[in-house]
């Protein structure tokens, strides 16, 4: 049993699939993340991530999943084990970044065109990027709260999304929104934080993910020109872009949500060896606790295991349309990764806290905040009932044993 704590222990503190090249930049990273929370001022954090090469990968490992895809986990799975709401605003900019950087479009010459710019811009101008879908809160579920209308030479938007994360750090946005009367589109908006059209506004959540810098931003009259329309629902390779984008955010909203869960056993690790009973023996000694902290690294396994399933099936999107059920299989296996490393994160998160009892709320216990945010990893980007729904309805349809859908 201790060989597995040993293990997960390593996997946070260092972990094993990063590129050996990277590891002195996410070891300078975490440690700025901790002093940054201390201070309770994130600057000196991003600061120093925009001063390493993490934020840009994504030009190393462009078109090869197989290597991008592990290196960004293991970033936000570290990242995670100290705050998932930090965690989650460097994960928005990862998943995106990613996505373009690993979507095959090259049997849609104008569309691989625009994927190459908006990769080249990242890179060469060392840009942080956010995004949003432009949900708003309403009283129907999914309402888009912009909309995009055609002008002589590009397109005016306006309109409120709820949802931004890393609204006050990056450079450039990522929008989805709706062209008038048309459907989909992806634009590009570039200098966000200087743009007099774009009004980043309040936190969403003020309290217990505020370090998510999540933010309403209102669009009020912004123009774009037509180059700035990266993607929309004309080109059948395009729609294959939203999909594709999901399962890279669902998978990696796992990574970081599993780093908390990681993290969390190792503190309940740490408190069980260091505390004697009032028989003068380590509580780690006592045949529960032992049972306990076993059946906590057995979820972290399992629930890391469908992450790892799903990586695989993404690396497996190679050519489209040619490979679109590999993409099905991929967003499919995404939405249980992010289901069940989300719960799991939770669950342990909560059996952690419990072992180490009121210590864990003393102010100096990681338990703290991993408590305190680690909840929202059920919350989006898809909401348990939604990817319920589509699993059911998935296997009730099926006339036949749904044998390769299961596996």
């Amino acid at each position: 049993m201790s060989s597995v704590l040993t293990d997960l222990r390593d996997r946070t503190a260092r972990p094993a699939l990063l590129q050996e090249r990277f590891e002195n930049d996410l070891t300078a990273l975490a440690a700025a993340l901790e002093s940054a929370l201390a201070a309770k001022d994130l600057s000196t954090f991003y600061r120093t991530f925009r001063a390493t090469r993490l934020p840009f990968i994504c030009g190393e490992y462009r078109d090869n999943a197989r290597l991008l895809l592990p290196a960004c986990f293991d970033i936000l799975h570290r990242l995670g084990g100290i705050s998932p709401a930090a965690a989650l605003a460097v994960e928005n900019h990862y998943y995106v970044t990613s996505a373009v950087a690993t979507f095959p479009a090259a049997t849609d010459p104008p569309l691989e065109a625009s994927r190459q710019r908006l990769l080249h811009a990242v890179v060469s101008q060392r840009l942080l990027v956010a995004n949003t879908n432009s949900k708003v809160h309403a009283a129907k579920l999914g309402e888009l709260g912009t909309v995009a209308r055609p002008e002589a030479n590009g397109f005016r938007i306006n309109g409120t999304a709820a949802y931004t994360s890393l609204a006050t750090q990056a450079d450039l946005l990522v929008l989805l929104t709706e062209i008038e009367g048309e459907g989909f589109a992806v634009f590009v908006i570039p200098e966000l934080q200087s743009n007099p059209a774009v009004e980043i506004g309040p936190y969403l959540f003020p309290s217990a993910m505020i370090d998510s810098d999540t933010r309403c931003i209102t669009f009020h009259d912004l123009l774009l020109p037509s180059e700035a329309l990266a993607a929309d629902s004309r080109s059948a390779i395009a729609r294959q872009l939203i999909p594709f984008e999901m399962a890279w955010h669902q998978l990696l909203i796992a990574a970081l949500y599993l780093g908390a869960a990681a993290r969390a056993i190792d503190e309940a690790r740490l408190f069980l060896r260091g505390t004697t009973g009032r028989d003068g023996r380590p509580l780690a000694e006592l045949d529960g606790m032992i049972v306990d902290i076993g059946r906590l690294a057995l979820a972290y396994r399992s629930a890391r295991g469908a992450a790892e399933k799903c990586g695989e099936a993404l690396f497996l999107v190679r050519e489209l349309p040619r490979d679109m059920a590999q993409l099905e299989r991929a967003v499919n296996l995404a939405s249980a990764a992010k289901y069940h490393g989300t719960q799991t994160a939770e669950a342990i998160v909560t059996a952690a806290r419990r072992t180490v009892g009121a210590r864990a709320f003393a102010g100096s216990c990681a338990l703290e905040r991993l408590s305190q945010e680690v909840m929202f990893g059920a919350l989006g980007p898809e909401v348990g009932a939604v990817i319920e729904r589509r699993y059911g309805r998935q296997i009730l349809e099926s006339a036949s044993y749904p044998h390769e859908f299961l596996s």
